[in-house]
This record gives C-alpha cells, sequence and structure tokens, in this order.
C-alpha cells in the first residue's frame, strides 16, 4: 500500500527541488573559482535565512 504525502510535504519537497535545481545550474554556469564561491556563499545564506539562523562571513579563504 503506497503512502500518502501531506501537501504540506509535497509543497516542501518541490520547493526543495527547485532550490537544489537553481544550485545546480548555478554552480555549473559558475566559469571562475570566486563565481563559485559566489553561489556556495549564496546558498549558505538562503539556508542560514530559512532555517532562521544569521547569515556569516560565508565562505573562508
Amino acid at each position: 500500500m503506497a503512502q500518502q504525502t501531506s501537501p504540506q510535504t509535497a509543497e516542501q519537497a518541490r520547493a526543495v527541488a527547485e532550490r537544489a535545481g537553481a544550485f545546480h545550474s548555478a554552480i555549473h554556469s559558475a566559469r571562475t573559482p570566486d563565481q563559485i564561491r559566489e553561489v556556495c556563499v549564496a546558498a549558505s545564506a538562503d539556508y542560514k535565512a530559512r532555517n532562521g539562523e544569521q547569515a556569516g562571513q560565508g565562505v573562508s579563504q
């Protein structure tokens, strides 16, 4: 018997898939280490914002 997914969980899954797709696309579009770093810092800030954490300095060099 298949388990039903709640609408909220399905919506959350769609949102996660959209963010993952955007990150994947941005990483593959980046051409330099600085562009890759920018993508990663932005993804980290987005994650922290969604989880109520304060954004830090991002990736250290």
